[in-house]
């Protein structure tokens, strides 16, 4: 008996995934990162672009300014957070994301 150490024809595998919720009076945004140093990426532009309509002070540093806007903004009803979890994906809907070619059923390739 042999083992195949590839998981069977189109086995789902787990990749994490970064959710990133933004909460504002004009509703919810959320978005989807593999990686969670763009979510953060996507929350210091937050505060960047919207700080100036917010508070009068200058902003803080830009290592500080996603931190800060979010935490002073818990008042008046505005949040950001970050959730991590699991993406089950077929191999095959994998690879036609990275834009590999598929075997068709007849042995040729697809997109």
């Amino acid at each position: 008996m042999t083992s195949d150490p590839q998981p069977g024809h189109d086995q789902a595998i787990q990749l994490p995934v970064h959710v990133a919720i933004y909460e504002h009076r004009h509703g919810t945004d959320v978005r989807v990162f593999l990686d969670c140093e763009e979510a953060m990426k996507w929350r210091t532009n937050l505060a960047l672009e919207w700080w100036n309509d917010a508070f009068d002070d200058d902003p803080p540093p830009i290592e500080q300014i996603g931190g800060e806007y979010f935490d002073r903004m818990m008042e008046r009803d505005e949040f950001f957070s970050t959730q991590t979890c699991q993406l089950e994906i077929g191999r095959h809907a994998l690879a036609r994301l990275a834009g590999e070619p598929q075997k068709a059923v007849d042995g040729g390739t697809s997109r």
